[in-house]
């Protein structure tokens, strides 16, 4: 018989259900040991971003040029974006200014068209227009303006 060692469950003899070998109380591992990350690399943030279809087509191509996944991409370039950021908004800015020069332009464009059509009503009804000279000249400063933006914006593209 078994010596009664004051304990209830298995016996010393095999320390395990049935004589088995006993459960081990150590935690070790038999397989690849793995690294923990700390609780800060574990759990990231979520951005959700909306594009349209056009926009994710063109993402989505520059992410596989790369050999990124769209998610990286979009956050290394994001992170790039974030790293230089005076340039960005020196970009911005610039851009900025060259659409208000546009608008700018077409706004004085209308203006000069109004010149232009009491010109040619004048010249019609055989009047001696005022001013016919200093309107081609306008048109032709704004045409200038007009170009140059345009080709600053082609140029960014």
């Amino acid at each position: 018989m078994a010596q009664d060692t004051g304990r209830q469950g298995a016996t010393s003899a095999g320390c395990g259900a049935e004589g088995g070998p006993a459960p081990r109380t150590s935690p070790t591992r038999t397989g690849p040991q793995r690294r923990t990350r700390t609780r800060q690399n574990k759990q990231r943030d979520a951005v959700s971003v909306r594009l349209s279809t056009t926009e994710r087509t063109e993402v989505k191509a520059a992410a596989d040029h790369t050999g990124a996944s769209l998610a990286k991409f979009m956050a290394q370039a994001s992170l790039a974006t974030a790293h230089d950021i005076n340039r960005v908004v020196a970009n911005l800015l610039d851009l900025r200014g060259t659409i208000r020069e546009l608008m700018a332009a077409r706004t004085d464009l209308a203006r000069i068209g109004n010149n232009i059509n009491q010109i040619a009503r004048a010249i019609n009804s055989g009047g001696d227009p005022i001013g016919t000279e200093a309107a081609l000249a306008e048109v032709r400063r704004v045409a200038a303006r007009l170009e140059a933006a345009a080709q600053t914006l082609a140029d960014r593209a």
